[in-house]
């Protein structure tokens, strides 16, 4: 009898035991889950760009290509790190604030913006000192700011070029690939010719772009017109002509509709459309 009493505890024992211990092995696959790696998130601080006539127009980051990529990426397990150039909180622009964006559904575009204000954003300093090993891709999303500072910033060169000598995915969505012209040995010399529309002088500081040859787009001219035909002024330079006189082999597709483009470890999206399959495209890049 007391042996089968004893039988009896032995059995209940083992079975608490494996019950405690099924959250711990749940909670520890949840946290592999967690933790594929980690992406850099990079945006501007800018408010504010100089059109052609000198007059200025609001600018920021566009709400759903910042956030839509950034949270599948989040949902598939991979950590998300905001970098601005001096840490400062990101700009985003007010009218990208706005669910036509988000296949008009108000609760995304609401997740969405919740989503980015949780992010406290590091200074690309940090970010390079942390060490850049630790980061499994990068990615710029657009909207016009990236045109005022990411695309001459020497320390935002120096993470892209790490990342192309990794060859880590490196992606950008439509106004975004502009600060892919960081990794230019002369970024600023460049952008200075291009906004005093000197050709001669945006060939010679073109030289050496680590991209150069390699199949990319960005939000075309075709697409920018409307906008500036609205303004009544030209941008002070054409993003896709910018990209294509550094020697991007550019790649457009029809007008504001999706369009993903990869070449090696470049990922680049036309325009707001391509969200989600520019997501899509970097996960499947990171997962090789």
């Amino acid at each position: 009898m007391f042996k089968e009493v004893n039988d009896v505890n032995r059995f209940f024992k083992i079975v608490l035991a494996v019950l405690l211990l099924i959250p711990m092995i749940f909670a520890s696959h949840s946290e592999a889950a967690k933790n594929k790696g980690k992406i850099i998130v990079v945006a501007s601080c800018q408010d504010k760009l100089v059109l052609a006539n000198g007059t200025t127009m609001n600018v920021g980051f566009f709400l759903n290509e910042f956030a839509v990529p950034a949270q599948y990426l989040a949902e598939k397990g991979y950590e998300i790190v905001l970098a601005t150039p001096d840490g400062g909180v990101p700009v985003m622009d007010k009218s990208s604030n706005d669910k036509m964006f988000f296949n008009g559904d108000d609760k995304a575009r609401a997740k969405a913006e919740s989503f980015v204000k949780k992010l406290k954003p590091k200074s690309f300093k940090s970010i390079i000192n942390d060490g850049l090993d630790k980061y499994a891709g990068i990615f710029v999303p657009g909207g016009h700011a990236p045109m005022v500072d990411l695309m001459q910033d020497e320390e935002l060169g120096a993470m892209l070029r790490y990342f192309h000598d990794a060859g880590k995915p490196t992606a950008f969505i439509c106004h975004g690939p502009i600060a892919a012209l960081a990794a230019l040995p002369n970024a600023k010399d460049y952008r200075k010719a291009l906004v005093e529309r000197d050709p001669q002088g945006a060939t010679e500081a073109a030289k050496d772009w680590i991209y150069s040859g390699y199949r990319m787009t960005i939000f075309s001219d075709a697409e920018e017109w409307s906008g500036e035909v609205a303004m009544g002024t030209e941008m002070p330079f054409h993003v896709e002509q910018a990209l294509q006189i550094a020697g991007g082999i550019m790649v457009e597709g029809n007008l504001f509709q999706c369009n993903v483009i990869r070449d090696r470890e470049l990922i680049t999206g036309q325009n707001p459309a391509s969200d989600l399959e520019l997501a899509k495209e970097m996960e499947k890049a990171l997962s090789e």
